[in-house]
């Protein structure tokens, strides 16, 4: 992702627009995984949905194995777009209710022509339903006489179906129990070590972030504060709202009032220096202007006037 941004208007009578996504830029290389952190509000899905082209960028560029896929055709992108697939939230939202299992399952592989009769397609579900921990009778079955977390790794093994390289998992356990949540990150471990997939994890729960994942970038008002390996970036945050967040996440419940302040972005967003400017302590006039992510340590980029 080169300079990344998603701008939308809003209002009526009275025009604004909104910097969802503003200046993003990372990489994910082959069977890694790199946490996106943030909270609610931050523009994280918005950028999920623009790194796979389901809503179009206002500028910038993607780029998937150095193709370049923002400005591709449509036949182009098909081929591209069953390497890159998305886990959602609400998993109960991305079946459909009157379809069996089965049928929502063989779907993407009817679509892309990968299968060539009924019986390789039934011999591949069984081998997909079973590799995300379910078994064959699930697949007569309909959505709603599954639970939540079946229901996710249903969804895991229809995107599974597509041989895919790259996967955006947009809170894909928040819904979920905790013992649930923790049978799936072990899932998706397995199937990543298995397949050599490549992640996007999008959380607002560092915890998990922390275990997912290789690198980790931290989000404010649509701008990438922070990035790094997550360890450096856990242990060691630099930029002063990681600072907050990391602090405010291992505080104790009822000593987080320090962190209220910080999460009204509708201010934030319509400044043109620092996102952060009218809550950090540190703030002088040099962050009227906006920083560029500049390297602290190997590997660690932080973006701050005053590291």
């Amino acid at each position: 992702m080169e300079n990344l941004r998603k701008v939308f208007v809003t209002g009526v009578f009275r025009k604004r627009l909104v910097n969802a996504v503003d200046g993003v830029s990372f990489t994910i290389s082959s069977g890694e995984t790199l946490g996106l952190v943030g909270e609610s509000g931050c523009g994280k899905s918005t950028l999920a949905r623009v790194v796979l082209g389901l809503i179009p960028p206002s500028g910038g560029r993607i780029f998937f194995h150095g193709q370049e896929i923002t400005e591709a055709r449509a036949a182009e992108l098909k081929k591209v777009r069953r390497k890159m697939q998305i886990i959602f939230q609400h998993p109960e939202s991305a079946l459909n209710p009157r379809m069996k299992i089965y049928d929502s399952l063989v779907e993407p592989m009817r679509i892309h022509r990968l299968v060539n009769n009924r019986r390789e397609e039934k011999k591949k579900a069984e081998e997909l339903i079973e590799l995300v921990g379910l078994h064959k009778e699930h697949l007569d079955r309909y959505p709603h006489e599954l639970s939540g977390g079946q229901i996710q790794r249903v969804v895991l093994a229809r995107i599974l179906s597509l041989q895919p390289e790259f996967i955006v998992a947009d809170e894909p356990t928040s819904m979920l129990d905790v013992s649930v949540q923790a049978q799936m990150l072990n899932l998706f471990k397995e199937i990543q070590k298995k397949f050599n997939i490549s992640y996007l994890f999008i959380s607002h729960d560092l915890e998990v972030v922390r275990w997912m994942s290789d690198w980790v970038a931290v989000m404010y008002a649509g701008s990438i504060v922070e990035i790094g390996p997550v360890e450096k970036v856990c242990e060691n945050p630099r930029h002063p709202y990681t600072l907050t967040l990391v602090s405010a996440f291992y505080a104790p419940a009822n000593n987080v009032s320090e962190f209220t302040k910080v999460t009204d972005f509708k201010a934030a967003r319509h400044l043109s220096g620092c996102k952060f400017y009218p809550f950090c302590l540190e703030a002088n006039s040099v962050c009227k202007k906006k920083p560029d992510l500049k390297e602290v340590e190997k590997n660690h980029f932080a973006a701050c006037w005053h590291l």
